[in-house]
């Protein structure tokens, strides 16, 4: 997974694991997970996990917090060098955040209860008021996600999205959702340039070769992919 608006900054290093690297459950599979950092070549005790609970929450973190997990936060900000931030996802959305100007970085879990609790929201004013930062200099990037050809929700939840109902289908009685437009909306709403916010086009459900997805598996205990991002 290449963001080619990340591609000019050589001292931000970023990335989303595969099916091949195993599962990345944040409590189940420490050692996978610490396999798959030294095989990126960062050092595991180096990362911050956020707790990916499904919430609003965003905290900033720094490097005291080095090798920790962050509980009942989806999104985790920091301005500090050599901190990777990193959370998890099996069909939720990962957004990856860099300020080129005040060298600020973050990583955001977007399910679809957080997405309309106001997390994406959170994460940009958090920057803004913990960095200084101008929304205008922020570059977001969405990673691989279950997408709008197979998110699939109850008629009874379809209302929750009525705001955003040129994003809502219905196909054969059943109510399908694009978060990553939601998404831009709402980051464009926030200040965020369009031309800033880079979407990766990835189904995980489609792609099985490469992805775990929740909603296509099934698996008794969830099997997720982690992302992260840090400033070297």
């Amino acid at each position: 997974m290449i963001f080619s608006q990340f591609a000019k900054y050589p001292n931000l290093k970023y990335g989303f694991s595969s099916r091949t690297d195993g599962s990345m459950h944040r409590r189940l599979e420490k050692r996978n997970r610490e396999e798959y950092f030294d095989k990126i070549g960062v050092g595991y005790s180096r990362v911050v996990t956020a707790d990916s609970v499904h919430g609003a929450t965003v905290s900033r973190v720094s490097g005291s917090e080095a090798g920790k997990m962050i509980m009942k936060t989806d999104g985790l900000i920091t301005d500090s060098k050599n901190l990777f931030l990193s959370a998890t996802a099996a069909d939720c959305f990962l957004l990856y955040f860099y300020d080129p100007v005040k060298k600020a970085i973050g990583i955001t879990h977007v399910g679809w209860r957080g997405l309309l609790a106001g997390v994406v929201e959170n994460t940009v004013d958090s920057f803004v008021e913990n960095f200084g930062v101008k929304p205008q200099n922020l570059l977001v990037s969405i990673g691989p996600g279950i997408r709008e050809c197979h998110f699939e929700i109850s008629p009874a939840d379809g209302g929750k999205f009525e705001e955003y109902s040129e994003f809502v289908s219905e196909k054969d009685g059943k109510v399908f959702v694009g978060l990553p437009d939601i998404i831009k909306v709402k980051l464009l709403k926030r200040g965020v340039l369009a031309e800033h916010v880079e979407d990766s086009g990835i189904c995980t459900y489609c792609n099985e070769k490469d992805y775990f997805s929740y909603r296509r598996d099934r698996p008794k205990d969830v099997q997720p992919q982690v992302g992260y991002i840090g400033l070297k």
